[in-house]
């Protein structure tokens, strides 16, 4: 009998250290690697406004102090990789969205990546302005800055970047009353219904 309760004992403390380890190795796969955060979906543009036409004819601006960040920013085609993955958010987010100043356009954006530096804390602000076809009215500027602690696959980093602006987009009140008001008549008319069939 005595020998039997000192199996079980050996046997519960081997249990009890291998779900230990077991936990300790979760914990540390977290700190070392962090939580991925998935792609959120991109918020749609109510019905009344879906199909305003976006004129992305620029490519995104680095915005640093640091002439390296820009200078890495190039070689990497940073700014060539967020204009496209804006473009692909923004028609997630029920918008058309051109390249071609001369085609009929509601918005007119210009991106930038804002980067700062202070010792090993890097800060990335997305940012979107918004300005009517002829420029001179600012409609809105999106800056959206990546959370601290976020992780993403590698990948993934301008899809999640993208579709969390473009929800800012299509949920701004200042862009949604500024669509609403070209296609009432008040403004100079929507190019989406100038280039409708």
């Amino acid at each position: 009998m005595a020998g039997s309760s000192r199996n079980a004992t050996v046997w519960f403390a081997r249990l009890a250290l291998a779900a230990l380890l077991a936990m300790l190795a979760v914990a540390c796969n977290n700190m070392l690697t962090g939580s991925l955060t998935p792609v959120p979906p991109v918020h749609r543009l109510p019905v009344d406004v879906a199909g305003a036409v976006v004129l992305i004819d620029r490519d995104p601006i680095i915005e640093t102090k640091d002439p390296n960040h820009v200078a890495r920013a190039n070689e990497q085609r940073v700014p060539q990789d967020y204009r496209e993955a804006m473009e692909r958010a923004l028609v997630l987010g029920g918008f058309k969205v051109t390249s071609k100043a001369t085609d009929p356009h509601d918005l007119v954006a210009r991106l930038a990546i804002a980067v700062t530096e202070s010792g090993d804390d890097i800060r990335q602000v997305y940012r979107c302005g918004l300005f009517a076809p002829d420029a001179s009215t600012n409609v809105a500027q999106i800056d959206w800055a990546w959370p601290k602690g976020t992780y993403v696959e590698v990948g993934e980093v301008f899809a999640f970047a993208t579709h969390n602006v473009a929800t800012e987009v299509a949920t701004s009140r200042r862009v949604l009353a500024f669509l609403r008001s070209r296609r009432e008549g008040s403004g100079s008319g929507s190019a989406s219904d100038a280039s409708a069939p």
